[in-house]
């Protein structure tokens, strides 16, 4: 699904929820804005595209508590915290746990525009890296679970394990194993073991 990016904007303060909006509107950039955490966890958005500007301290479930939700979704959408000078060691945290960067108030809203490029561009390629694992992991979905078997022992030990250290350790024969393996080649679209290693890799198999 293609999703046009946007700030989700997510800030308890009425006052600073409208002026970023007006000042990001002017900017061009399209902002979803939530009054705090648990209302943008309602709205049950069904893909995340662009970045999260999030305040660190708001009533209710604080901004740290939330960035550990949507990590725990595994989405990767950049989060740029907003803070105060006393939220500083907090803003530590975050960065620790994955946050994009942090903004201390006051900022300038040149600043800001900047930071959500590059969020921006970050979300890009971090999506862009999930549709190619997934689109290598479907490879891998063709195998039997045999090929799957020997596939794993395959990537996992390149250098050494022909096929017939792989016939005797699964007790059949190199032929069969030599059957298996082109197989595996063909339905991964591989055209050799040391590419079959690299699309695994791609799909986020351990080689």
């Amino acid at each position: 699904m293609n999703t046009s990016p946007s700030v989700y904007l997510i800030d308890d303060d009425p006052n600073v929820r409208k002026l970023l909006e007006t000042s990001l509107a002017v900017h061009g950039y399209s902002v979803q804005s939530f009054t705090n955490a648990e209302a943008f966890l309602d709205a049950q958005l069904p893909e995340l595209s662009g970045c999260i500007l999030l305040d660190v301290e708001m009533p209710g479930m604080n901004g740290l508590q939330l960035q550990q939700i949507v990590r725990e979704k595994d989405s990767c959408i950049p989060i740029i915290f907003v803070t105060g000078h006393a939220d500083v060691p907090k803003s530590v945290e975050a960065l620790k746990a994955g946050a994009f960067d942090f903004l201390e108030k006051p900022f300038s809203q040149q600043k800001l525009a900047a930071l959500i490029e590059q969020a921006f561009a970050a979300d890009r390629t971090c999506r862009e890296q999930q549709q190619l694992q997934i689109s290598h992991r479907e490879r891998f979905d063709r195998l039997t679970d045999r090929e799957f078997e020997i596939m794993q022992m395959l990537i996992e030990g390149s250098a050494n394990h022909s096929s017939k250290t792989i016939a005797e350790k699964l007790n059949i024969s190199p032929r069969t194993i030599e059957h298996h393996r082109m197989r595996i080649l063909e339905k991964t679209e591989a055209h050799s073991v040391a590419e079959l290693v690299k699309f695994a890799a791609l799909a986020g198999f351990k080689v």
